[in-house]
C-alpha cells in the first residue's frame, strides 16, 4: 500500500490534533514540510552544502562524482543534448564548488 504525503499528514494530524488544539490543519502540514522546503531551497541555491535531516539521513556531495557529472554535461552539450541555459548555469555551480574544494 502506498501513501501519499497529504495522506501521511492528514493521518498525523487525526491522530495528534488533541494534543496540539491550538494548530490548524494547515500549520500542521507546513510543519511537517518545513524540512523538505529548506532542504530544496538549499540544493536549488547552488552552494552544494551537507544536509542533515534527523531521522533521514545525511546528503553530501563528493567532489570526484560532481567532476565526472561536469564531464557528462559537457558531453551532452557537446551532442546539443543539453540546453545551454542549463548547460552553463549547472557548469557555473559546480565549478564554483570545485574551486572552493580547492582552496580547503
Amino acid at each position: 500500500m502506498k501513501l501519499e504525503s497529504q495522506e501521511l499528514v492528514e493521518e498525523f494530524y487525526e491522530k495528534n490534533k488533541e494534543k496540539f488544539p491550538g494548530l490548524s490543519f494547515e500549520q500542521v502540514k507546513e510543519i511537517c514540510y518545513a524540512p523538505f522546503i529548506m532542504t530544496r531551497k538549499e540544493m536549488e541555491s547552488g552552494s552544494l552544502a551537507t544536509i542533515r535531516l534527523k531521522y533521514f539521513g545525511t546528503f553530501l556531495v563528493y567532489p570526484k562524482r560532481v567532476a565526472a557529472t561536469l564531464k557528462m554535461m559537457e558531453r551532452n552539450f557537446k551532442e546539443l543534448r543539453m540546453p545551454a541555459k542549463m548547460y552553463f548555469e549547472k557548469k557555473a555551480m559546480i565549478e564554483k564548488y570545485l574551486k572552493t574544494k580547492e582552496n580547503e
